[in-house]
Protein backbone atom coordinates (compact mmCIF):
# COMPACT_ATOMS: atom_id res chain seq x y z
CA UNK A 1 0.00 0.00 0.00
CA UNK A 2 1.01 3.57 -1.12
CA UNK A 3 2.84 5.27 2.22
CA UNK A 4 0.85 8.47 1.26
CA UNK A 5 -2.03 7.17 1.32
CA UNK A 6 -2.05 5.19 4.52
CA UNK A 7 -1.23 8.81 6.04
CA UNK A 8 -3.64 10.59 4.22
CA UNK A 9 -6.37 8.03 5.80
CA UNK A 10 -4.50 8.18 9.40
CA UNK A 11 -5.01 11.53 9.04
CA UNK A 12 -8.45 11.59 8.08
CA UNK A 13 -9.95 9.52 10.67
CA UNK A 14 -7.92 11.43 13.44
CA UNK A 15 -9.62 14.74 12.15
CA UNK A 16 -13.34 13.17 12.49
CA UNK A 17 -12.55 11.83 15.65
CA UNK A 18 -11.01 15.17 16.96
CA UNK A 19 -14.37 16.72 15.52
CA UNK A 20 -16.81 14.38 16.63
CA UNK A 21 -15.43 14.22 20.15
CA UNK A 22 -15.80 18.39 20.07
CA UNK A 23 -19.39 18.20 18.57
CA UNK A 24 -20.21 15.77 21.66
CA UNK A 25 -18.57 17.74 24.34
CA UNK A 26 -19.75 20.79 22.96
CA UNK A 27 -17.57 23.09 21.16
CA UNK A 28 -19.97 23.50 18.92
CA UNK A 29 -23.19 25.33 19.13
CA UNK A 30 -25.75 22.44 19.61
CA UNK A 31 -28.75 24.77 19.13
CA UNK A 32 -31.74 23.32 17.54
CA UNK A 33 -33.93 23.84 14.60
CA UNK A 34 -35.84 26.29 16.10
CA UNK A 35 -32.97 28.08 17.58
CA UNK A 36 -33.61 27.51 21.03
CA UNK A 37 -30.67 26.69 23.46
CA UNK A 38 -31.22 24.47 27.07
CA UNK A 39 -30.63 27.02 29.95
CA UNK A 40 -29.83 25.89 33.31
CA UNK A 41 -30.42 28.69 35.76
CA UNK A 42 -29.53 28.28 39.37
CA UNK A 43 -30.54 30.51 42.14
CA UNK A 44 -28.23 32.30 44.51
CA UNK A 45 -30.79 33.37 46.88
CA UNK A 46 -29.42 35.64 49.97
CA UNK A 47 -33.23 37.27 50.80
CA UNK A 48 -35.26 35.25 54.13
CA UNK A 49 -37.16 33.66 51.87
CA UNK A 50 -37.34 30.17 50.33
CA UNK A 51 -35.90 29.68 46.87
CA UNK A 52 -39.68 28.26 46.07
CA UNK A 53 -40.97 32.18 45.85
CA UNK A 54 -38.80 32.67 42.76
CA UNK A 55 -39.31 31.87 39.09
CA UNK A 56 -36.72 32.06 36.34
CA UNK A 57 -38.50 34.56 33.84
CA UNK A 58 -38.09 35.48 30.15
CA UNK A 59 -40.05 38.40 29.30
CA UNK A 60 -40.01 38.36 25.51
CA UNK A 61 -40.77 34.60 25.40
CA UNK A 62 -43.31 34.64 28.34
CA UNK A 63 -41.43 31.40 29.43
CA UNK A 64 -41.21 30.83 33.29
CA UNK A 65 -39.29 27.94 35.06
CA UNK A 66 -39.44 27.19 39.18
CA UNK A 67 -36.44 26.38 40.87
CA UNK A 68 -36.16 22.65 42.35
CA UNK A 69 -33.37 22.64 44.38
CA UNK A 70 -32.04 25.86 43.62
CA UNK A 71 -32.09 25.00 39.55
CA UNK A 72 -34.52 25.90 36.94
CA UNK A 73 -34.38 24.63 33.77
CA UNK A 74 -35.53 26.28 30.48
CA UNK A 75 -35.34 26.50 26.68
CA UNK A 76 -34.34 29.88 25.46
CA UNK A 77 -32.92 31.92 22.47
CA UNK A 78 -29.47 32.50 23.03
CA UNK A 79 -29.11 36.19 24.49
CA UNK A 80 -32.80 35.93 25.41
CA UNK A 81 -33.06 38.62 28.52
CA UNK A 82 -33.71 36.58 31.77
CA UNK A 83 -35.11 37.73 35.38
CA UNK A 84 -35.39 36.58 38.70
CA UNK A 85 -39.09 36.89 39.65
CA UNK A 86 -41.45 36.40 42.44
CA UNK A 87 -43.83 33.29 41.56
CA UNK A 88 -47.21 34.67 40.33
CA UNK A 89 -49.03 32.12 43.42
CA UNK A 90 -47.78 34.91 45.65
CA UNK A 91 -49.09 38.43 44.47
CA UNK A 92 -48.30 40.00 47.97
CA UNK A 93 -44.38 39.79 47.99
CA UNK A 94 -42.38 41.94 45.38
CA UNK A 95 -39.16 41.69 44.26
CA UNK A 96 -37.14 44.22 41.61
CA UNK A 97 -34.40 41.61 40.09
CA UNK A 98 -31.61 42.36 37.38
CA UNK A 99 -31.66 41.45 33.68
CA UNK A 100 -28.63 38.26 32.51
CA UNK A 101 -28.78 37.16 29.18
CA UNK A 102 -29.20 33.63 28.08
CA UNK A 103 -26.76 31.13 28.27
CA UNK A 104 -26.13 27.54 28.67
CA UNK A 105 -25.23 28.59 32.24
CA UNK A 106 -26.72 31.26 34.12
CA UNK A 107 -26.94 32.49 38.07
CA UNK A 108 -29.68 34.70 39.13
CA UNK A 109 -28.85 36.43 42.31
CA UNK A 110 -31.62 37.64 44.89
CA UNK A 111 -29.91 40.35 46.66
CA UNK A 112 -32.84 41.74 49.13
CA UNK A 113 -30.11 43.78 51.47
CA UNK A 114 -29.37 46.36 48.30
CA UNK A 115 -32.84 47.34 48.39
CA UNK A 116 -33.08 47.16 52.25
CA UNK A 117 -29.73 49.41 52.32
CA UNK A 118 -31.13 51.22 49.67
CA UNK A 119 -34.57 52.14 51.79
CA UNK A 120 -32.26 53.49 55.06
CA UNK A 121 -30.40 55.63 52.36
CA UNK A 122 -33.46 57.04 51.12
CA UNK A 123 -34.98 57.16 54.51
CA UNK A 124 -32.50 59.15 55.89
CA UNK A 125 -31.94 61.96 53.29
CA UNK A 126 -35.54 62.58 53.05
CA UNK A 127 -34.90 62.64 57.42
CA UNK A 128 -31.89 64.84 57.10
CA UNK A 129 -33.39 66.85 54.32
CA UNK A 130 -36.99 67.33 55.23
CA UNK A 131 -38.38 66.00 52.27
Amino acid sequence: MNPYLTGVLLLASILSVAGLSMAWLGFFDRAGRDGLIEVRVTINNSCPVKNSYFVAYAPESGRMARFSNGVANMRLKRGEILRLAIDPAYPAIQYAGYDEKASREVVLVADCMSSERQNMITRTLRHQFGN
